[in-house]
């Protein structure tokens, strides 16, 4: 299999998007969607934003239908997925594959996009144009509500380099772009598709996409390269900065203890990170001299808490030697840095916070003025982005003060609890066992016969996890009209191999390997070895298959050979039914 993402053209999107949400009401397979109240907008940045909630830099900002399933479940701050000088697949060939396991507390051994950067650019750009205008044609909330935020590392020289300083250009002001004059284009001509949407709302649609940015460094980055780079990034590129800290500011025996108490004691990291990462007596002066910075060139600056935490890969839980370590085992470390800076700073030092961040505490976080919250690891769990309704529910009832208020006592006191509190520490319960076979092309494991039923679980008779949790949408449920059981397409270029569904698929193997699938065309179907089809002629139904060792090339509605009636029920059904799929 192919862990290269092909970008999806923005008109295949939009006739995605709106053919999808006329027949289901749903759009990338997220059922309910969230609509905002207008009456809970709040300002941060200089810009509004009708909830201070949404997806991290990660798994759920790389592609621009991340961001709009995202945005239908509930989002409204989008930390886009981190661009650096080193890109493609140069930067693919160093992340080992799977790179995601989310089962209990989650670890991950990516950090940055896959893509080129002008092609994340392009996708994040596709993304702003189409969240404004499903905002007005599905009712969900003002167009200007909602806010991108950059993402970029790791050092001085790499974001002065030409390709991240024209991303960054790009991205505060991205008209004279080619692809943001192509999605207009591709919108005024297509205007009829849409009920509510006019020629003036699609002419309005800015194109100062982002003014704000959050620093990500690496562990290790010295001070004063830190330093310099929010200073270069305030008075060079005069955008609102916030910088990521590291959970290694708590220092060694803290962390330790922590991790023990919590019944994390099998987790594997030494002192080397506290030691060479910035050091707390140092960050507190830095963070100091960038706030006056900031206030000289009249913008915002703050810290995002944290980053993932680093630790020994001891039991194969991924590829490699090390991993980053975030979810619920994260959370009380990063809360505790908050309230450790809160008191330094007496609460006026920002923070925006995404370690471990979920749905039983995200209104704990925004009611200690910490916010936007950004959240990744939940999102990676059964139910997947329908989490980001519950999420943005809660935090539309918090009474949301100024951005940059932080209360000290409060915070200090969430930490504390955080210690203790069994929402955090390691589940001792065991997962259901598994089916020992891989899962089969058609007929998944019916919801009844799932070992433990999960809160979303609402699709027609299936388990559904695997689609559920894919941050892409790679796993895509078919309903097939002569077939009681909905059944799961993979769809091959929007995979990256991440690995994440098959930590909660019911069977061995993993669906993104043993689903049967969809290939764009011949040449990435010749690249994996997927059981599955590409469509040659959609006209005439010409397709060509591959079962184990065999291929052909048949038409998909005449069973034959290794083409079973089954199958062929299931392709007709894409071809007539899903054409939305086909690349």
């Amino acid at each position: 299999m192919s862990d290269i993402m092909k970008s999806i053209p923005f008109g295949q999107l939009m006739e995605w998007i709106l053919e999808e949400h006329k027949k289901t009401g749903q759009i990338f397979g997220i059922q309910k969607a969230y609509v905002a109240d207008p009456a809970k907008t709040v300002e941060i940045f200089g810009r509004k934003l009708e909830n201070p909630a949404g997806p991290a830099a990660g798994p759920h900002t790389q592609l621009a239908q991340n961001l709009v399933a995202a945005y239908y479940a509930g989002a409204r701050f989008f930390e886009l997925k981190t661009v650096q000088k080193m890109d493609g697949p140069e930067l693919s060939a160093c992340i080992p594959k799977p790179c995601i396991v989310a089962e209990d507390e989650a670890y991950n051994c990516e950090w940055s996009t896959e893509l080129y950067v002008p092609q994340a650019m392009e996708e994040y750009i596709k993304g702003w144009m189409i969240l404004h205008v499903i905002a007005k044609e599905f009712g969900l909330g003002s167009p200007d509500g909602f806010q991108f935020n950059m993402s970029c590392g790791y050092n001085l020289e790499g974001i002065q380099d030409k390709k991240i300083d024209d991303f960054i250009e790009g991205m505060k002001d991205a008209g004279d772009t080619a692809i943001f004059k192509e999605c207009r284009e591709w919108l005024l001509k297509h205007v009829d598709l849409f009920e509510h949407v006019t020629r003036e709302d699609i002419e309005a649609i800015p194109s100062e996409i982002c003014n704000s940015i959050t620093l990500s460094t690496m562990h290790g980055c010295p001070p004063q390269e830190i330093e310099n780079i929010v200073t270069y990034l305030l008075k060079e590129k005069h955008i609102h900065t916030y910088v990521k800290c590291n959970p290694t500011l708590l220092g060694y025996e803290f962390v330790r203890k922590a991790m023990d108490d919590l019944g994390y004691d099998y987790m594997a990291f030494t002192d080397f990170h506290f030691k060479d990462d910035l050091q707390y007596e140092d960050a507190v002066p830095m963070l100091k001299r960038l706030m006056d910075v900031a206030a000289q060139e009249g913008l915002s600056f703050g810290v995002k808490l944290t980053n993932t935490f680093p630790v020994d890969i001891k039991r194969q839980e991924l590829p490699g030697e090390e991993m980053y370590m975030s979810g619920k085992a994260l959370f009380p470390l990063s809360i505790s840095v908050a309230a450790r800076l809160a008191e330094s700073f007496d609460g006026k030092l920002p923070m925006s916070f995404s370690g471990g961040a979920d749905q039983k505490n995200i209104d704990q976080i925004v009611d200690c003025g910490i916010w936007p919250v950004t959240v990744a690891t939940v999102l990676l769990k059964p139910g997947g982005y329908k989490w980001m309704t519950r999420i943005a529910e809660k935090t539309a009832a918090c009474q949301i003060g100024k951005s940059g208020e932080v209360h000290v006592e409060r915070v200090t006191k969430l930490a504390a609890d955080a210690l203790e509190n069994a929402n955090y520490q390691k589940n001792s319960k065991k997962a259901g066992k598994r089916k020992e076979e891989k899962s089969p092309l058609l007929d998944c494991l019916r919801k009844e016969d799932v070992s433990e039923r999960k809160e979303f679980t609402v699709h027609k008779r299936v388990c559904g996890n695997c689609a559920d949790v894919c941050p892409n949408r790679a796993n895509v449920l078919i309903e097939v009209p002569e077939m009681e059981l909905l059944q799961i397409i993979h769809v091959d270029y929007m995979c990256n191999e991440c690995g994440n569904c098959r930590s909660f698929c019911q069977y061995a193997g993993a669906p993104y390997k043993d689903k049967f699938t969809l290939f764009a065309n011949e040449e990435d179907m010749k690249d994996s070895i997927n059981n599955g089809f590409t469509v040659l002629d959609a006209k005439n139904k010409e397709i060509k298959i591959r079962i184990g060792e065999k291929e052909e090339v048949v038409r998909a509605d005449q069973p034959s050979g290794i083409l079973n009636k089954g199958l062929s029920q299931l392709i007709c059904t894409v071809i007539d039914q899903y054409a939305y799929l086909l690349m």
